[in-house]
C-alpha cells in the first residue's frame, strides 16, 4: 500500500497556493517538463503555480461535488484520496494525477483547467476518472480485497461459488 512521505520533519504546506505551497512543486515541475508530451507546454500553462492551482482545484472539486457528502449525488465516482496529493516526487502519485489531466487537456478543446466553471462539470468529472485509472494501473490505488469466511460456501451452490472466486 502507498504510504506518503515524511517531509524531513516537516509536512506539506496547509496553505494552497501560498509561496512555500507553489515552491515545493518545482521538483515536480522540473520533472514533468522532461516527459516529451508536457515539454511542449508553455511557460503559462505548466509551471510551479499552474501545478498548484490544479491541485488546489481538483481537492475543491472532489470535496463539493464527489465522495458520500457531497452535494450532487449525480455521479458515482469516488474521491481520490487526499495523501495522494501529498507526494510531490517526480514518480510518485501525485506525478502520475497531474500527467492524466495534461493527457485529458490535450485532447479538449478548453486551455486551462477550470475546476469552478459548472459547464466543464463533465470534463473535470473525466479528467478525476482518468486520473482513478492511471493510479490503479501504476499500483498507487488499490481495489478493495474481500474475504469471505469457509461457511459461506456451504450455503450456496457450486455455480455462485465460483462466480464470487
Amino acid at each position: 500500500a502507498f504510504q506518503p512521505p515524511t517531509y524531513a520533519g516537516q509536512y506539506p504546506p496547509l496553505t494552497p497556493r501560498s509561496p512555500s505551497d507553489v515552491t515545493s512543486f518545482d521538483l515536480l515541475h522540473t520533472s514533468l517538463r522532461t516527459i516529451p508530451e508536457l515539454a511542449r507546454e508553455g511557460d503559462k500553462i505548466l509551471n510551479e503555480e499552474m501545478l498548484a492551482k490544479l491541485v488546489d482545484g481538483v481537492k475543491r472539486f472532489q470535496r463539493d461535488h464527489l465522495g458520500r457528502k457531497a452535494k450532487s449525488k449525480y455521479w458515482p465516482t469516488l474521491r481520490l484520496p487526499s495523501t495522494l496529493f501529498s507526494d510531490r516526487s517526480s514518480q510518485g502519485p501525485m506525478a502520475t494525477a497531474i500527467l492524466s489531466a495534461f493527457r485529458i487537456k490535450q485532447t479538449s478543446p478548453w486551455r486551462n483547467f477550470n475546476f469552478d466553471n459548472p459547464k466543464l462539470f463533465d470534463d473535470n468529472i473525466s479528467i478525476i476518472k482518468r486520473m482513478e485509472d492511471d493510479l490503479y494501473n501504476r499500483g498507487f490505488l488499490k481495489r478493495p480485497v474481500l474475504y469471505f469466511d469457509a461457511t459461506v460456501e456451504e450455503g450456496l451452490g457450486e455455480s455462485e461459488v465460483a462466480r464470487l472466486t
